[in-house]
């Protein structure tokens, strides 16, 4: 029980936070320093936190902050670099070749970009969803929710993800066989992101320029193209890590443009940005003293001690450690070991429950205020994040109304 209120009052400390616009980055540092007081964690270990949130390692052995650091940054400079080249306003200005409507522009670089499964990706598909979007009319809060949820549709299906590849992996079953039920939530999510991004905005119909022959608009759509299409089939189709892909596109980018000494540090100047570091460094120590506190762990335990049913229980675990820690991975991890036990019989995993198990903390991370992709999205249009939620608190009720209707007719 002491958990559980303890990780309310926190969940509180960066609510407030936000709400009195402190910086974001400092709010979860704060907000980690406060489950080491509530959790009694000692000084040692609160250290060993902080710098591991700086050096800790993936699988493959990159130093997972320092990388993540560096593409933000590389995603930065290559976004001022075509914006200074004046590639993406030729880019939309031929675009209406391919697709007319403006608000399917909008929706489509986030959909696009979401095929890449790169931690804080929504930073790199910003910039595009906001030239897409002038005209409309859109909000910033708005725009802010078509390039968080559109680039997030993918997540749940999608076998490059990870946290759909642990889930089957842990559990033993197939993805085409997970995927089976997961694909709903797919079509769910693009329709419901539709009708709340665009339900009132009239139909805008952008034509390509016509100063410009056919031969030119396909120049200019392969221009402001082909850099996207290069870093996502290096990473998903050739394997190449995302920094490798980023720094041979930047570097082509500079040499096109002849890009000169002067220029480029105006450029790096312009990209870096010391809020996202910090930014960063607050989502990886709030996410690692969750880990040495055993908060979540403590919470996973009150709950299995008040012995609440199978299905809420299916909800509640995934969709918390889902909401404190913003990550897939994390609450797979935390929480399926607790629950496959439970929907296991004679050595077979219910699907129907996996996927529900799965969903119900993909709703928790879609709505976390410590969510890395929603944080650098609001960073970027400068939204107020409390008020960006509106549009969430709308679209994930009705998925987790979705998901258990689907439960009750697939169990």
């Amino acid at each position: 029980m002491e958990a559980f209120i303890y990780l309310l009052v926190i969940f509180a400390i960066i609510l407030v936070g936000l709400r009195v616009k402190i910086d974001l980055g400092l709010t979860l540092i704060i907000a980690s320093l406060a489950v080491a007081l509530f959790f009694l964690v000692s000084p040692y270990k609160i250290l060993v936190a902080f710098v591991n949130s700086i050096t800790e390692k993936d699988a493959s052995g990159s130093f997972i902050t320092i990388e993540l650091v560096i593409v933000l940054f590389l995603i930065s400079l290559l976004e001022t670099i075509m914006r200074k080249s004046g590639a993406f306003d030729r880019l939309f200005g031929s675009i209406g070749v391919l697709i007319k409507d403006k608000r399917k522009v909008a929706a489509f670089f986030p959909v696009f970009l979401g095929t890449l499964p790169s931690a804080g990706g929504a930073r790199f598909s910003a910039p595009l969803t906001e030239k897409a979007a002038e005209g409309l009319g859109i909000s910033p809060e708005k725009k802010s929710f078509i390039n968080y949820w559109f680039r997030h549709i993918w997540e749940p299906v999608f076998p490059l993800y990870p946290g759909i590849i642990f889930t089957a992996a842990f559990a033993g079953v197939s993805l085409g066989d997970l995927n089976k039920y997961q694909l709903v939530y797919f079509i769910a999510m693009l329709a419901l992101g539709w009708i709340i991004a665009f339900w009132g905005v009239p139909k805008y119909l952008r034509h390509a320029d016509a100063d410009k022959n056919s031969g030119e608009h396909i120049l200019a759509l392969a221009e402001g193209l082909f850099p996207i299409i290069f870093i996502i089939a290096a990473v998903l189709f050739f394997k190449q890590p995302l920094v490798l892909a980023l720094l041979i596109v930047v570097s082509a980018q500079m040499f096109i443009y002849k890009t000169n000494g002067k220029n480029i540090l105006i450029y790096l100047k312009e990209a870096f940005s010391l809020n996202v570091i910090v930014l960063i460094l607050g989502v990886m120590f709030f996410k690692n003293m969750l880990q040495v506190s055993g908060a979540i762990e403590s919470l996973s335990a009150f709950f299995k001690i008040i012995k609440l049913p199978l299905i809420v229980l299916l909800f509640v675990l995934p969709f918390v450690s889902g909401l404190l820690t913003g990550m897939v991975q994390a609450y797979v991890a935390i929480t399926f070991p607790l629950l496959l036990p439970l929907i296991t019989n004679n050595g077979v995993v219910s699907i129907p429950f996996l996927s529900f198990a799965f969903m119900s903390g993909y709703f928790g991370v879609l709505l976390s205020p410590v969510h890395l992709c929603y944080l650098l999205t609001c960073e970027y249009f400068k939204t107020d994040m409390n008020r960006s939620y509106k549009y969430l608190f709308i679209g994930v009720p009705i998925l987790i109304l979705i998901a258990i209707v689907f439960l009750r007719i697939t169990r």
